[in-house]
């Protein structure tokens, strides 16, 4: 890996995990179109997986008492169902296939988190343990593939009732599908040399942003900072979309 090469990777760590610090979440939706640009995703997910699953394990622990257990299994289950497929696809795919899809995947994740904010659930609103599934499952292979499992958060978010609720699901399961991700990407090889050098470069990069993130929050307002995060995403998005598409790389 060169100095450049690192320090590249270095810039995208600090401002991904500068957002998850300040939001509580949506690292992968920055650093992987950036990274992309320069890096195949079969080096940037798992890579980025060896440090999500300290960082979100930590979180796990501490919002350990909001889990909705019932609700959450079944999410889990499905989830991981679909990581499996999502990392054979990562294994066996063209990288510039990859990453078109990774764009499309950014820019809708961007639209819809644009065109709703957290509510409480209505009374009268119908519950679809099917389509919670279907969602977690799809999300599963978006985790494996892309390592973004953001399909079920942005579901979680407009069905829990309240704040308290949805950051516990999430961090749950986070947690259970970077554990499962980490068995099933050792399983098929995917942690390479490349990949271990690529989380070393980061770790630096999420330890100084999580520190900023613990001293900007105070100071600055969440609704702000989720605004400024999804135009990060879109921008994201349509900048590896027409770069892969045009120069197939």
């Amino acid at each position: 890996m060169t100095l450049s090469t690192a320090l590249f990777i270095f810039a995208a760590q600090l401002l991904a995990y500068l957002v998850k610090g300040l939001i509580g979440f949506g690292n992968p939706l920055i650093s992987a179109p950036i990274l992309s640009m320069g890096l195949d995703n079969v080096v940037i997910t798992p890579g980025t997986l060896l440090l999500d699953c300290p960082v979100n394990a930590w979180i796990t622990w501490k919002n350990r008492h909001s889990f909705q257990w019932r609700k959450i299994l079944p999410l889990l289950a499905a989830n991981f169902c679909g990581v499996i497929p999502g990392t054979l696809l990562l294994r066996f795919s063209m990288p510039w296939v990859i990453k078109t899809v990774l764009g499309l995947v950014v820019v809708l994740l961007g639209l819809e988190m644009a065109t709703r904010s957290l509510r409480p659930v209505k009374p009268d609103r119908k519950d679809r343990p099917w389509l919670r599934l279907a969602v977690s499952a799809f999300s599963g292979v978006c985790a494996g593939l892309f390592g973004i499992n953001m399909f079920i958060v942005a579901y979680l978010q407009r069905t829990a009732r309240d704040y308290s609720e949805f950051k516990g699901s999430m961090c749950f399961l986070f947690f259970g599908e970077n554990a499962v991700r980490v068995v099933t990407y050792l399983v098929t090889d995917l942690f390479t040399g490349p990949v271990l050098l690529f989380a070393l470069a980061s770790v630096p990069a999420a330890v100084l942003a999580m520190g900023l993130a613990a001293w900007l929050g105070p100071r600055l307002e969440e609704e702000k900072l989720q605004k400024g995060a999804i135009v990060l995403f879109l921008l994201g998005g349509v900048s590896i979309i027409v770069k892969s598409v045009i120069f197939h790389t």
